[in-house]
């Protein structure tokens, strides 16, 4: 195959990921679709993800190795970009996997429906538990008029807090080179939270025609090292860094009106991962999240009041991931309605934690002692 062939480039950039490097590389190395061309950008990594790289680089009939200081993920992206032959970029994070169809899909579809863009859904992978997730902006293909009307008022912030219209990620997607160098110009290296959406929606006002489906072929792996329970201290520096870049992108645009709008409540979101007990509008029945960390599976144990104001902003933020919830009255007909179920259950399910959902102290610690009763270590349990 001649260079000049090569359609897709897939860009993985890697950086301290050797727990879960190889899994990913096999995924690729397995693809249905052969004429692709593998950039891997070793970003600086100090565990033995440069020899695992090393080690797999050889078997791609295209492949090259980007070895660089550590600069963070767009700088790496950007070198893996530039690098680039095919007409096509797709992405994929060192620490996912991908299945064996994933960029014959994609391709498939790009060219088929001649589109922009290909968005798909993408499988969340945590621990045991696989969830799927698609785009709410709804399935179809869309062309300019369409997404005016349709996409572009629900793209960054469909309806609720953390809800997006079109996921925010780089990648479940596959975008033409020439459109995404456009987006990557300017934009700040520094970013390095929420960098994906930095790209993604900028990336959309350069679109005539996007495809977005339902269809799920890339596995997100959530683990502890991506599990971020605190923010760097100059975190808000970010923010702001982001900020002005959407601020920026969504300004030289037709469509400002539409996206700012959006931007304020994503900027929301972000100022809210910071410190989320502090920024829920009120100050009584607040979930923990300052004892629970952030993608944890817990058990919600209660179903009262306190307990539906925590089950309400769980669902609202997807804090963490929901194991159960249960109540000793779980079979009252009011609460069948909210899928309770009795508290043993907690002898079959894995979770992180039991978070009782209890206004009265007294209460809460009777709570604590029966489950300790049961076998569940104090550790586990939050009042």
């Amino acid at each position: 195959m001649d260079e000049r062939q090569i359609k897709v480039s897939v860009i993985v950039p890697v950086y301290n990921a050797e727990n879960y490097l190889e899994q990913c590389l096999d995924s690729i190395l397995n693809q249905t679709y052969k004429d692709f061309e593998l950039i891997i950008v070793d970003d600086g990594s100090t565990d033995h993800s440069g020899e695992i790289c090393e080690k797999y680089i050889e078997q791609f009939h295209y492949g090259t190795l980007i070895r660089k200081e550590n600069k963070g993920l767009i700088p790496a992206r950007i070198d893996g970009l530039y690098k680039s032959v095919g007409k096509y970029i797709s992405f994929i994070d060192a620490d996912d996997w991908v299945d064996d169809d994933f960029l014959e899909f994609l391709v498939t579809n790009m060219e088929s429906k001649q589109a922009d863009i290909v968005i798909t859904g993408c499988i969340r992978e945590e621990k045991h538990i696989s969830e799927k997730i698609i785009n709410l902006c709804g399935k179809g293909i869309y062309e300019r008029e369409d997404l005016v009307i349709q996409v572009f008022p629900k793209a960054l912030y469909f309806q609720g807090f953390f809800e997006f219209g079109i996921l925010p990620y780089m990648w479940n997607k596959m975008f033409k080179k020439d459109k995404l160098l456009d987006c990557y110009e300017g934009i700040d290296t520094e970013i390095y939270d929420g960098e994906d959406v930095a790209v993604v929606f900028p990336y959309l006002l350069h679109t005539n025609r996007v495809f977005i489906c339902d269809e799920a072929k890339y596995h997100y792996r959530i683990h502890n090292a991506s599990m971020t329970s605190g923010k760097r201290s100059d975190y808000y520096a970010n923010v702001a860094k982001l900020y002005l870049h959407l601020y920026r992108k969504f300004l030289e645009s037709d469509y400002s009106n539409v996206f700012l709008k959006q931007l304020d409540q994503f900027m929301r979101m972000m100022v809210w991962n910071k410190n989320p007990k502090g920024f829920i509008e009120s100050d009584e029945n607040v979930f923990p999240f300052d004892q629970v960390p952030k993608g944890a599976s817990i058990v919600l144990y209660a179903a009262g009041y306190v307990g539906r104001r925590y089950y309400a902003q769980l669902r609202k933020t997807s804090y963490c991931h929901l194991a159960a919830w249960v109540d000793q009255n779980w079979q009252m007909e009011e609460l069948q309605k909210f899928g309770i179920e009795s508290p043993d259950v907690l002898t079959e399910r894995k979770f992180d934690y039991v978070v009782i959902a209890v206004e009265k102290q007294e209460i809460a610690e009777q709570v604590r002692s029966n489950l300790i009763h049961r076998g569940i270590e104090n550790s586990k349990i939050i009042l």
